[in-house]
């Protein structure tokens, strides 16, 4: 089945943003990592980490306030949605470094720039399974580039969590969202 709407209208708009976003993405490589050491330094470690897992929390009442006002109501969408939050939340509680889960909110967005450029041109699960292999790939590069800088380092677990950021945006896209709803919920009749 094609996607037929999306975020946005032409194959190369799509491929813009994703360019664009990943060279943010690179480009703040040292930034990010200093501003979230300046904070840790001023407030401490335990505090930073609080309030990193604190932060998912409005993103998911946001995300549920969306699927109860905009998708129709499925028993299985809502499970779906609690299976990916526990998936998050146990993923956060693995992580003992407060700034690996900042990049659940770096490569979310990635993955949905990315499955909006790719579905243009493919259909079905390959959609999703180029999409995470992808953003792993761009991960891969994030991680190539910290290599190289100095007092920065490869972090294989960085690796997997850019990958699992993608996957779980993907299983909200095919199990909650729904490509028939993508991007905003079902499509409206104009009458």
């Amino acid at each position: 089945m094609a996607i037929e709407r999306g975020i946005f209208s032409s194959a190369r708009k799509a491929w813009i943003a994703v360019a664009a976003y990943t060279v943010f993405l690179y480009a703040t490589l040292t930034i990010a990592y200093d501003i979230f050491m300046f904070y840790s330094n001023r407030i401490g470690p335990d505090s930073v980490s609080s309030r990193m897992n604190l932060a998912f929390v409005p993103v998911g009442v946001i995300l549920l306030l969306f699927i109860i006002f905009s998708l129709p109501r499925v028993w299985g969408v809502y499970l779906s949605f609690t299976l990916i939050c526990l998936g998050v939340a146990f993923s956060l509680q693995i992580l003992t470094i407060p700034a690996k889960r900042f990049h659940f909110f770096q490569y979310a967005p990635l993955t949905v720039l990315v499955f909006d450029a790719l579905r243009f041109t493919i259909r079905g699960r390959f959609l999703y399974i180029w999409t995470l292999a992808l953003v792993a790939l761009i991960g891969l590069g994030d991680e190539t580039l910290q290599w190289m800088l100095p007092n920065r380092y490869f972090g294989l677990v960085d690796l997997v969590v850019n990958t699992a950021a993608g996957l779980f945006t993907l299983a909200f896209i095919g199990f909650v969202l729904g490509e028939e709803n993508y991007p905003w919920g079902p499509q409206r009749s104009k009458i």
